[in-house]
């Protein structure tokens, strides 16, 4: 680890001690947002779910007063125009137009550890554009070896971080949503810390969601036979779709979760086209699952893409109920039998593992 990330690392701990710590008093919150004069803004409590209070929009700005006790982590705003962050005694600048604020040090504690842990994502894209430029200087093991190594580079980069900062804040709130990230990105170390923190951080509700979803995912994890669910109407023609339909009748299944809202679910079309062309027949099959989507939408954008294998439609969140589909694309493989076989497949890799696996099945 070098000097300036231990540097880093030092301050961001010192800052979450010393911010977690303070004790309550009067917050003042000066808000920007393009709306309407008389638009209503709600501050919630996102833990306990409460309203702590409410302002009306005037000449594109706000103003929120009130007292607190403990730090709590907030939404501020209406709908899916808001912000959220650690409120605390003192002045926050809130602005919802940008999605940013600042002002006391728990928030900008938190902004400046978010900044590091999403500014890995920017590198590891920037990694993987250079590599696509040698892509055809590689074979195709090369190439998805080289890949591989530069996901889990940056996800042991993330995890690194998200560890070192529930480790020094085992007992207060920036720690708590820090616990989210560490789930994210590794699971076992997640286990470990959910363990060794207060049990305050285990009921925040970050935290009980992230425990959860682990717990649900063990029974959906590659080698259990599959879980079935039903979707009301999910087919084309309005008639019911179960997951059983398709998986365990014989064909190894690759399902296939999307949206017509989600451009990296598109972007990942070519790839899913390419292998069927390929390889559906007798032995493989993609079935396509819309998730958290307007049926019109996804039958626009079905009418775009032209796909010519299966579509359940309006599948809404129980594929994230039943088997942890949290972000999309997903895909998850299943074997003939309904055993799941692996997940998370993207790109090129979705080509060369079904013509390994069919390869190897002959």
């Amino acid at each position: 680890m070098n000097i300036h990330k231990i540097a880093f690392l030092l301050a961001l701990a010192t800052l979450g001690v010393t911010g977690c710590s303070s004790s309550g008093g009067h917050y003042e919150i000066n808000g920007i947002y393009t709306a309407p004069d008389g638009t209503e803004v709600y501050l919630v409590d996102l833990n306990s779910k409460d309203t702590l209070g409410t302002s009306l929009v005037k000449d594109n700005g706000f103003n929120l007063k009130g007292r607190i006790g403990e730090p709590a982590y907030v939404y501020l705003g209406r709908g899916k125009e808001r912000v959220r962050f650690i409120l605390e005694r003192g002045k926050v600048t809130a602005d919802i137009d940008e999605r940013i604020e600042y002002g006391t040090p728990l928030v900008d504690q938190n902004n400046l550890y978010h900044k590091r842990f999403y500014g890995f994502n920017a590198q590891r894209n920037k990694e993987r554009k250079e590599l696509d430029a040698v892509k055809s200087s590689l074979s195709t093991v090369e190439y998805n070896s080289e890949w591989d190594k530069i996901t889990s580079k940056y996800l042991t980069m993330q995890a690194d971080l998200a560890d070192s900062v529930v480790r020094a804040n085992p007992d207060n709130l920036f720690g708590a949503i820090v616990m989210e990230d560490l789930a994210s990105t590794d699971t076992a170390r997640f286990l470990a810390r959910h363990k060794e923190v207060s049990k305050k951080v285990r009921d925040f509700y970050l935290v009980r969601k992230a425990y959860e979803s682990i717990r649900k995912s063990s029974a959906t994890a590659p080698g259990k036979i599959f879980t079935d669910y039903l979707v009301q109407g999910g087919n084309l023609d309005g008639t019911d779709a179960r997951l059983s339909d398709y998986v365990g009748k014989g064909k190894y299944i690759l399902l296939d979760h999307w949206a017509s809202w989600c451009g990296p679910c598109k972007a990942e079309m070519s790839y899913l086209l390419k292998t069927y062309e390929a390889f559906a027949g007798e032995s493989f099959d993609i079935v396509s699952v819309a998730v958290n989507d307007k049926r019109e939408d996804t039958l626009k954008e079905l009418e775009k893409l032209k796909l010519p294998w299966s579509q359940i439609l309006d599948a809404g969140n129980i594929p994230s109920e039943t088997y942890q589909v949290n972000a999309i694309p997903h895909l998850i493989l299943f074997s003939p039998d309904g055993t799941i076989l692996q997940r998370g497949l993207r790109g090129e890799r979705i080509y060369t593992t079904i013509k390994e696996l069919l390869a190897s099945s002959d």
